[in-house]
């Protein structure tokens, strides 16, 4: 789900373009790639549609037994898994990502957002995951260093079984941008911040960071969530708007619209807001962690995610800051040469696959 989603997508739709002898079998449900159009696929490739993911416990027995004769069937050399765990174990060599920073941050704060019963769950949770991901792989592929160090340390894998492929920016990011109005178009700072609704996003702090903002302050904060969870989770406010959930297509003219990227996460992997905003020449307001700065550097002004009173003062110290916001954005336009396009991120994850198949 969310940015395994993307990255899925991107990953097939670039070796699909790629001059190779490979033969791929696509084992996918609805959910996973929900935009799929088989016939734009060069012969080479084959898929098969799945009813239920492997995560799903009730359905697991099924769908294991499917891709076990999947298997037998396509006699892979290889098997990826974009996004593990995969509840699985095939027989041949298995590659797998991984990107749950619940499972390898068992310190972080974030898990003071949930509830007792929450914490407990996610802590089992982890656990499993932890015990089938090393099970069920040969190697793991992640996308930042701060993350392998971590997976290092706490799930007690080999640094030498792990790749980093940075995460990067969708494609769509380069295409050019008609103006047109999208309800951001007048005078207010607008800060954006593109999410779903979870814990580690820390998005409710955005109610106490408007009581430190002067009235005067046309500030406005802009949110991409379901309607239902915004009428529960926000006070009424006309400092914040919600735009409701937004197709990819129409994130680079969002981004483009607003004056700030901000993200009060307390918890993440990687997240393509930060390369999205730096394409996109917009200043980064985020979160003062580990691996915020693994990704941004000196391209962001951070805060300390937990402080409202803190991030109102970045706030209101960026507002007709000029110098600063051009400042932001001209490191990021530096900082985002770091991150590889997706079509260069397709071409590291096969060369990994070389490399495994050498073994």
């Amino acid at each position: 789900m969310g940015g395994a989603v993307q990255v899925a997508n991107s990953f097939i739709n670039e070796i699909n373009q790629i001059d190779t002898n490979n033969e791929y079998l696509v084992c996918y449900t609805k959910l996973s790639l929900p935009e799929l159009d088989a016939a734009k696929f060069s012969k080479n490739f084959k898929f098969i549609l799945f009813e239920w993911s492997p995560a799903i416990l009730r359905s697991r027995f099924t769908t294991i037994k499917k891709l076990n004769e999947t298997e037998k069937y396509f006699n892979p050399d290889l098997v990826f898994t974009v996004f593990g765990p995969s509840y699985w174990h095939p027989k041949t060599k298995h590659i797998t990502g991984f990107a749950d920073g619940w499972v390898y941050n068992p310190n972080s704060i974030a898990f003071s957002k949930l509830s007792f019963i929450s914490k407990i769950k996610r802590k089992v949770l982890s656990k499993i995951k932890t015990y089938f991901l090393k099970k069920d792989a040969i190697h793991f592929i992640l996308e930042t260093n701060d993350a392998k160090e971590k997976v290092t340390k706490y799930l007690k894998i080999e640094p030498s079984k792990i790749s980093v492929v940075p995460n990067t920016y969708n494609g769509l990011f380069n295409n050019l941008i008609n103006e047109k109005n999208i309800n951001m178009n007048n005078s207010s700072f607008k800060l954006l911040t593109l999410s779903a609704f979870y814990p580690n996003k820390n998005l409710e702090i955005i109610n106490d960071i408007i009581e430190f903002i002067p009235e005067e302050l046309d500030v406005k904060f802009y949110l991409t969530l379901p309607n239902d969870i915004f009428n529960t989770k926000f006070i009424k406010s006309d400092k914040i708007i919600n735009l409701g959930v937004q197709h990819i297509k129409d994130c680079p003219q969002l981004l483009y619209s607003c004056d700030v990227m901000f993200l009060p996460t307390l918890l993440e992997t990687f997240s393509s807001s930060y390369p999205e905003a730096m394409v996109m020449n917009k200043p980064i307001l985020t979160s003062n962690y580990s691996f915020a700065r693994s990704i941004c550097g000196d391209a962001a002004e951070y805060f300390n995610p937990l402080i409202a009173e803190d991030i109102a003062k970045k706030i209101i110290n960026l507002v007709g800051n000029v110098k600063r916001l051009n400042e932001l954005a001209d490191l990021g336009r530096k900082k985002v040469i770091d991150f590889p396009s997706s079509k260069q991120r397709a071409n590291q994850y096969l060369s990994i696959f070389h490399e495994i198949l050498k073994i």
